[in-house]
């Protein structure tokens, strides 16, 4: 995309754990955002299981949050321009 002849660089964030929030903040967060949103892409099966974590878990549903609300849980999560896509799961 160009404006007044300049290309307008197009930044993306996401949502991500934090390695160093307390694991079990990150599963109550994990618990209570599944009932909330479908979490199948990260259960058995789905394409953001694997590897089965609790970071790479609360990852994917912290990004959808930030979607979805506009915010990162502070505490359990960072904003990052680093895609965290990785093999067929895909981050927005």
């Amino acid at each position: 995309m160009v404006k007044n002849n300049l290309p307008i660089l197009l930044i993306q964030y996401w949502c991500v754990a934090d390695t160093g929030a307390d694991p079990l903040a990150l599963q109550k967060f994990l618990d209570n955002g599944c009932n909330q949103f479908d979490c199948s892409p990260i259960l058995p099966g789905g394409a953001c299981f694997g590897p089965d974590g609790i970071l790479g878990h609360s990852s994917w549903l912290l990004d959808k949050f930030y979607r979805e609300f506009g915010v990162c849980e502070k505490g359990l999560g960072f904003i990052t321009t680093t895609n965290p896509s990785y093999d067929d799961c895909h981050y927005p």
